[in-house]
């Protein structure tokens, strides 16, 4: 019997701790549960403050009342302009009215069709004048820290200018005013002496090669570049008073001589550092090489920049390669023929196979 009771005592302590250890294990949890609930309420509190004082805030900022004004529209005068090429504006298509018919206004369509005459636009003669680049290209600039040129009526804005010129022996021939090369050397210095001293330029020559005021001479078209090989290092010049006359001298005093090739001096002006704001490209000829520059225009000029392209007294095929080279770049194209000036629609009658003078 007495064996009996001493086996029941362990299991009876035994299982008086495990009750024990479930009571503790559920006031833990319970004790838990209460801390978990008590957070959670203060983290939501502190949440909601927060939203609200970002929601109140607001209330307390001075909101600024916006005044809205329109002025009254004024009607603006049109002011009659005289042509004068010397300010460089782009010459208007030919207009449906003339100086020598009037105008009748009607509120009736009329069956009658009315033939308008064509107008030239512009008419001014271009010659041996001062009038042609007078006012133009002294001044300040266009605003930005740039300059302004022209040349031959085509006015751009820029602080650096490539003057392309042609200097082949066809330049020597006949025309309005005076011979080619005469006309050209004049625009030319009228061009360059009104450039701001703030400005930078170049004048590269050309005819079968291309070359520039450092190229030796003399004959410096036999020692220009021919377009093969390395290209040329070529410096700008500063717009300043002594810069100039040393440029002016070394027109004066080149003479025309050769043929025509365009490829040279677009890839010497192209590649220069750092690159053109404005190029002029002016030739009488029709250039042997054509094809190329055109065909090329994008490895030539990766960077898009306008040219400006003079066709004197250029019209047929030739002037249409110039206008295309103006199209491709997004320049603007002007073609001189009989001592006046064409551009726009008055222009393209002069382009292609079919012109017939």
């Amino acid at each position: 019997m007495k064996q009996q009771l001493n086996l029941t005592r362990p299991s009876t302590k035994l299982a008086s701790r495990q009750q024990q250890m479930e009571m503790h294990l559920a006031a833990q949890k319970k004790k838990d549960s209460i801390q978990s609930i008590i957070v959670s309420a203060v983290v939501v509190a502190l949440c909601g403050a927060i939203l609200a004082l970002i929601a109140i805030l607001p209330n307390f900022r001075d909101v600024p009342v916006i005044v809205t004004y329109q002025a009254p529209v004024v009607k603006e005068e049109i002011v009659d302009r005289p042509k004068d090429m010397a300010r460089g504006l782009k010459p208007k298509p030919a207009s449906s009215s003339s100086s020598m018919a009037r105008v009748i206004a009607a509120t009736t369509p009329s069956s009658i069709a009315v033939p308008v005459p064509e107008v030239v636009d512009p008419t001014r003669p271009f010659g041996m004048d001062d009038d042609f680049n007078a006012g133009f290209g002294s001044g300040d600039g266009d605003g930005d820290g740039g300059g302004g040129s022209s040349f031959f009526g085509t006015k751009r804005t820029g602080r650096r200018v490539a003057y392309i010129v042609d200097f082949s022996l066809s330049m020597e021939s006949d025309c309005a005013g005076g011979t080619r090369i005469q006309l050209l050397k004049k625009e030319l210095i009228n061009s360059i002496n009104g450039l701001s001293d703030n400005m930078r330029f170049k004048v590269i020559y050309f005819s079968h090669n291309a070359w520039t005021d450092e190229t030796p001479g003399p004959n410096q078209v036999d020692k220009g570049w021919n377009g093969l090989g390395e290209v040329p290092m070529v410096d700008w010049m500063p717009a300043d008073k002594d810069t100039k006359a040393k440029a002016i001298a070394k027109i004066n005093a080149t003479a025309a001589q050769g043929n025509t090739g365009w490829f040279s001096p677009m890839k010497m002006a192209l590649s220069m550092g750092p690159p053109p704001d404005v190029i002029y490209l002016l030739s009488d000829g029709e250039a042997r090489d054509s094809n190329m520059v055109l065909d090329d225009m994008k490895t030539l000029n990766p960077t898009g920049i306008p040219v400006d392209t003079i066709a004197f007294e250029l019209p047929g095929s030739p002037a249409y390669d110039l206008s295309e080279i103006a199209k491709k770049t997004g320049g603007s194209f002007v073609l001189y023929h009989e001592g006046k000036r064409y551009a726009g629609q008055a222009a393209s009658k002069f382009l292609g196979t079919d012109f017939d003078p």
